[in-house]
């Protein structure tokens, strides 16, 4: 794998912003090239850089907010690009590149998806520039291919761990899903958001995977931690700490919405959610966190319920004697829509 940071627009920036100080954050695929691209600042603009050691898994992991408290002038974040280039007052969003090719895997999937005549297109940052070359592949050999708009947040075609508002509008249109990139998350959600087949296109071991086993998993599980949430009285609502994950008037309204059908609820805000931090909160039955869906949806390691906001509606409609449905196709798992259910 070769990932290319965008050096280029890094130089660029220091040219135009003669920071004294960057703070650098980047996912941990992209450490060692983002400690190099540090290396070169310093060596040719006499820059300080500080890498953040935080975890970073998204563009909701920027650090905007510890810019001034490190007395930094801009932060670079590396990896997660969209359709905008600055988040908040200091981040740069600075795309990296994987240049693999995926011609020999494209016709691999040519076979496996011979029962689908329509086919949706979606990818991630890193293999965005291959939608079109794959596109044209796969119509060459015959099928209709659909790449879903851009919007104010995301490129065309893109999807995010917990995003998938460009697919999810052109479910009705296709037959299956392909996702270029391996990256089981990635696919895993696009499967789960639209309730279409979908297939994993891995350009490094030039395989095609069937996501259906994986998603079924991931939805038993969901479904399995709602019911289990239902006979708690005790809840903990989690608002995240992390800048794009501050969603505290989700987390209002979701504790509104608990305590109108009898639970008891403790707020809490936590930066990294993970089971040893709440461990020590025995007197809590089931948790409801707002920072990030995925957390609820692929964690394996909690020994109470901890969900997420789309399982949050459904444990609400259960409460409230509705049918939760397939509460995870919507296009954002960051939505809710408990707030709009009129009694």
């Amino acid at each position: 794998m070769t990932v290319r940071i965008d050096e280029a627009k890094v130089f660029a920036l220091i040219e135009s912003k003669r920071p004294s100080v960057v703070l650098v954050n980047a996912p941990g695929g992209l450490l060692r090239q983002t400690k190099d691209l540090m290396v070169r600042v310093k060596e040719k603009y006499g820059v300080t850089c500080i890498l953040s050691g935080d975890s970073c898994f998204g563009i909701c992991d920027t650090v905007d907010d510890d810019v001034e408290k490190l007395q930094a002038d801009l932060a670079l974040h590396i990896g997660h690009n969209a359709a905008v280039q600055e988040v908040g007052d200091f981040t740069h969003l600075i795309d990296a590149v994987d240049d693999v090719k995926f011609d020999e895997v494209a016709e691999i999937a040519a076979h496996t998806l011979a029962p689908y005549k329509r086919i949706g297109l979606a990818t991630f940052s890193q293999h965005l520039h291959e939608l079109q070359p794959v596109k044209e592949k796969l119509e060459a050999k015959g099928f209709t291919v659909l790449v879903g708009k851009g919007n104010n947040l995301m490129l065309e075609g893109q999807v995010f761990g917990c995003d998938f508002s460009t697919a999810h509008p052109i479910r009705g249109e296709v037959d299956a899903f392909v996702l270029l990139g391996e990256s089981e998350f990635h696919a895993v959600g696009l499967a789960l958001a639209t309730g279409k087949p979908t297939f994993m296109l891995d350009p490094y071991m030039n395989e095609v995977t069937n996501m259906k086993a994986a998603a079924d998993e991931r939805w038993k599980r969901s479904v399995l931690g709602v019911y289990k949430a239902l006979d708690a009285r005790t809840f903990g609502v989690i608002t995240g700490l992390k800048e794009g994950q501050k969603m505290l008037g989700r987390s209002r309204w979701i504790t509104k919405r608990l305590e109108m059908n009898g639970r008891k609820v403790i707020q809490l805000a936590i930066r990294d959610i993970t089971a040893e931090r709440l461990a020590p909160h025995r007197e809590i039955d089931a948790f409801i966190q707002t920072a990030c869906p995925r957390i609820s949806i692929d964690g394996f390691t909690f020994d109470r319920p901890v969900l997420s906001i789309p399982q949050a509606d459904a444990l609400v409609a259960l409460m409230e004697g509705r049918e939760p449905g397939e509460f995870l196709q919507r296009a954002k798992w960051i939505e809710l829509t408990v707030g709009l259910i009129k009694k």
